[in-house]
């Protein structure tokens, strides 16, 4: 399934990638977000928000194993049947998400994976884990934590974090995910330098948010491991190299993402319950 929000070009690529790999018992599903003009044939939701639209879209799909795919995200051929067959043996599948040819020399990929070698996603997995960009739950898995928190996420104050704060509930109720390189997809990296800003601000409120959470619901080992690979080391550490190396950009998206950080602790700690 697709949600999707004021972007149809991006939309029209996405759509017909996935109709070229899916498969005839397969269903595709569109969520229309709020969008200002109306999406023909799409599931419609009058209010904004990526995490009640892909609720939305689960509830309303007819099949156990479900996929989300953002609308800028282009999948490539193999694809489905590679994460129908992740799907066999896990809850939940990551799969790998590049850059499309032509692009790879953009300073700042946005929802690119790092893992390059099938992994089974643990509670004690470091690093990003996944992204709702490129996504495959079951929908057991989803129905038993509930889906998306709606209070997260694009559309909502925290702008992000809904799709890892999908992962730790999975994580802390048993569910294992595995990452799946063969299903494959590309990213467009679409952004300007203004908007990547915005775009690292409105991560640092999410993560500082998902911070939040964890703690309440007692993952508190999670959490650290959170704190030190995404704030400290992914944040930090990497802002200050790129000052020690005179990397402009990179240290002021560190900076935005720090401030970030600090307004979704203080406000989720105020408004998460």
């Amino acid at each position: 399934m697709v949600p999707t929000r004021d972007r149809p070009e991006h939309l029209a690529r996405c759509i017909a990638a996935l109709r070229a790999d899916l498969r005839p018992d397969d269903e595709l599903l569109v969520v229309d977000s709020a969008s200002r003009s109306r999406i023909d044939g799409a599931l419609r939701c009058e209010l904004p928000g990526a995490a009640r639209a892909r609720n939305a879209g689960w509830r309303a799909a007819r099949h156990e194993l479900i996929a989300f795919v953002d609308d800028d995200v282009e999948v490539l051929p193999g694809w489905a049947a590679a994460m129908t067959a992740a799907l066999a043996g896990a809850s939940w599948v990551a799969g790998a998400v590049g850059v499309p040819a032509g692009q790879e020399d953009r300073e700042r990929p946005v929802a690119v994976t790092t893992l390059t070698v099938p992994t089974r996603l643990t509670v004690a997995s470091r690093g990003t884990l996944g992204a709702s960009a490129n996504l495959g739950v079951r929908r057991s898995a989803l129905d038993q934590v509930g889906g998306f928190d709606e209070r997260l996420g694009p559309g909502t104050w925290t702008r992000a974090a809904e799709d890892l704060d999908l992962l730790d509930r999975l994580l802390a109720t048993g569910h294992d995910g595995w990452f799946e390189p063969d299903a494959r997809a590309v990213h467009d990296q679409w952004r300007s330098r203004r908007q990547l800003l915005a775009l690292d601000h409105g991560y640092g409120i999410g993560l500082g948010a998902r911070l939040v959470l964890l703690r309440r619901r007692g993952q508190r080992a999670r959490a650290r491991t959170v704190a030190r690979d995404d704030v400290w080391s992914g944040t930090v550490l990497t802002g200050l190299g790129d000052v020690r190396r005179r990397y402009e950009l990179g240290a002021l998206l560190a900076l935005v993402r720090l401030l970030g950080v600090a307004h979704g602790v203080v406000r989720g700690a105020v408004v998460l319950r």
